[in-house]
């Protein structure tokens, strides 16, 4: 039926121009931004899953730098163990001198001022020793390696000052160098203990550390999944919205030129 009130045929097209252009502007968006979901509306549920999971990569990503630092101040802690165990390698070496019934007095005063020397420079290492403003000896922190607080390892190191390791004796006398012997051998069994107990810190951390790192590739291969836009289906949308929104025009300008056809009966 021709009308000249209304035109549904250009009606339909109109809309239809409107619907190709929204599409035609989403894959642009799409296109741009690299992603499928940009508004919540896109995709409400991947949304929420996308969202979670880029946290949960986030947290993963700080528990491993997180295990990384603590690598790091163990590193700290263990090569100034060694240096403190060749100081007490040394002492050792100095209290079985001066326990020697042929080492004179004058001998085992001087063995004594390097002995006492060696404490001093214990001291400075345990106090001196620190890791981002933290004391490093003597000292516990907890690790976080995840997301709960169950995901977490302490570790210890014991003190290395003359105190803290019972070296309280000296080596002037035969009878004083036997005794510090024996404090200075067990300080020795000290740090290596613990020495021990740190590699094993730092074993189970590297683990962790691996173990997170493919944990967020994983994540991430997920989120992308959902999050990420298909570059090769938007570029096939985008020639097609192109196509329907050239044909919607020219459409449209047919509908409207079709009611001059009315015209053509009042002639």
């Amino acid at each position: 039926m021709a009308s000249i009130l209304n035109n549904i045929a250009s009606l339909k097209a109109t809309r239809n121009l409107g619907l190709s252009e929204i599409g035609l502007n989403k894959t642009i968006e799409r296109l741009s931004t690299g992603e499928r979901i940009n508004q919540s509306y896109d995709d409400a549920a991947g949304l929420q899953i996308s969202s979670n999971l880029r946290a949960d990569i986030r947290i993963l990503n700080q528990a491993r730098r997180n295990a990384n630092d603590a690598n790091g101040r163990i590193a700290i802690a263990e090569g100034v163990m060694e240096e403190a165990t060749n100081l007490l390698s040394r002492s050792a070496e100095l209290a079985e001198q001066a326990a020697s019934g042929t080492t004179s007095t004058a001998g085992r005063i001087a063995l004594d001022q390097e002995y006492q020397e060696i404490l001093g420079a214990l001291n400075s290492l345990n106090s001196d020793t620190k890791f981002d403003g933290l004391q490093v000896f003597n000292f516990n922190f907890d690790v976080r390696i995840g997301e709960t607080t169950g995901e977490s390892l302490t570790v210890s190191t014991v003190g290395i000052s003359a105190a803290l390791l019972n070296l309280t004796g000296d080596l002037t006398t035969s009878a004083n160098s036997g005794a510090s012997m024996t404090q200075i051998t067990t300080a020795i069994e000290t740090i290596s203990a613990n020495r021990g107990s740190l590699g094993a810190k730092a074993q189970r951390l590297n683990t962790t550390i691996n173990s997170l790192g493919i944990t967020a590739e994983n994540v991430q291969a997920a989120e992308s999944q959902i999050r990420d836009a298909d570059v090769a289906s938007e570029v096939v949308s985008l020639t097609k919205y192109q196509v329907l929104n050239q044909t919607g025009v020219s459409a449209l300008a047919q509908a409207n030129s079709s009611t001059q056809s009315v015209l053509s009966l009042l002639q």
